[in-house]
């Protein structure tokens, strides 16, 4: 039996123009799944760190460069045949999508899709960004993920957006509000929206310091 060890990216990034959660699929140039959209990925050499295949991979297929991966799991049965046993190592980012750089744009065939409405990805992908998607949300809860992807300056309404497309959720608008005002990092400027169909609402920054203060209070 033999054992071969792959690496994949999943590489979100949220769109603040659309309020949606994307990810960063590749078109395979190769059989098995030849001209089907994946994950970026590949075979892992017998002298490199899994780390550094991975961010290999990545630019090799999209151009990315110096995006920050950090690893989700490992996965067996990636091909379950009998004879070609295939165990892969997933890791993860999330980045603003106005971020994202890639070096030569014109030698990658990539895209960004929703992950509200993915094509149908080949081996265990899908299962992939499943549970990428499930460790965002966690990391949610105990780092303050959120605000790396929202502008320097950012309304209340953009804050809750992102909330609910990664949970999937809907929250009631006076409540989240009246729950976030109260949060010691968040810092009201003086700046209003702008170009709005509604009455324009105070932008609000976050305070680094502030959160750690406010987490390491709230540890005690």
């Amino acid at each position: 039996m033999k054992f071969k060890l792959t690496v994949d990216c999943v590489v979100f990034a949220y769109d603040n123009k659309l309020t949606q959660l994307k990810v960063l699929l590749i078109k395979r140039n190769n059989e098995p799944a030849k001209g089907e959209w994946a994950l970026p990925g590949g075979f892992v050499n017998s002298t490199e760190e899994f780390i550094d295949t991975a961010q290999k991979k990545l630019k090799e297929e999209t151009g990315a460069d110096s995006i920050y991966l950090e690893q989700l799991k490992a996965y067996s049965l990636t091909d379950p045949s009998p004879d070609n046993r295939i165990v892969s190592i997933a890791f993860y980012s999330i980045i603003k999508l106005d971020e994202f750089n890639p070096l030569d744009i014109n030698n990658h065939i990539y895209r960004w899709a929703s992950v509200k409405s993915l094509p149908v990805l080949p081996f265990d992908h899908g299962q992939k960004v499943v549970d990428a998607i499930s460790r965002v949300k966690e990391s949610m809860n105990t780092k303050p993920l959120v605000y790396n992807l929202l502008p320097a300056y950012f309304s209340l309404n953009q804050l809750q957006k992102i909330y609910e497309e990664i949970y999937d959720i809907r929250l009631d608008n006076r409540n989240f509000r009246r729950k976030v005002k109260k949060l010691t990092y968040l810092v009201a400027s003086d700046k209003s929206e702008e170009n709005v169909s509604h009455r324009p609402g105070l932008l609000y920054s976050f305070n680094k310091a502030a959160y750690e203060a406010y987490t390491s209070s709230n540890m005690i």
